[in-house]
């Protein structure tokens, strides 16, 4: 037996919601860099808050990467929650973001809204029963977890 059907779907989620949201920031890159320029603090060092925003960016995918891997690959509960509370936020955040006028709007919102619902779904697959069982290692294939 391997792994449950709630976490074969969270990664699936997890990974659509990945790939929306990377393409939404490739999509977005310009503008993104368009907002820091006008910016009245950060227009005279554009250049090193776009290397504050990749890094951060690559520090939150790396992140990420590494919660999906203990969570759907070694069955690690603290992972999870660290997952749901982290990702919690982000959720809140950007329903909260819909009414700011400085937010994305247009492609890049709906983009941002699409990744985010995906967020909620592979949360919601973490708390399914087959994936309580997972957590708490009632599932018992020696393979499983190697």
């Amino acid at each position: 037996m391997g792994r449950p059907l709630s976490i074969i779907n969270f990664e699936r989620s997890f990974w659509a919601s990945i790939l929306i949201g990377i393409g939404g920031m490739i999509l977005h890159w310009t503008t993104v860099v368009d907002l820091l320029k006008k910016d009245p603090i950060l227009s005279r060092s554009v250049d090193v808050a776009v290397i504050a925003v990749g890094l951060a960016l690559v520090f939150g995918f790396a992140l990420s990467l590494l919660l999906w891997y203990l969570i759907s690959r070694r069955a690690n509960n603290v992972a999870k929650w660290i997952y749901v509370v982290v990702m919690g936020f982000g959720v809140v955040s950007t329903l909260t973001s819909i009414n700011d006028p400085m937010s994305p709007k247009g492609f890049a919102l709906a983009i941002s809204l699409a990744s985010t619902a995906l967020t909620a779904v592979s949360i919601f697959f973490l708390f399914r029963p087959d994936a309580r069982a997972w957590f708490a290692r009632e599932i018992v294939d020696p393979k499983t977890f190697d």
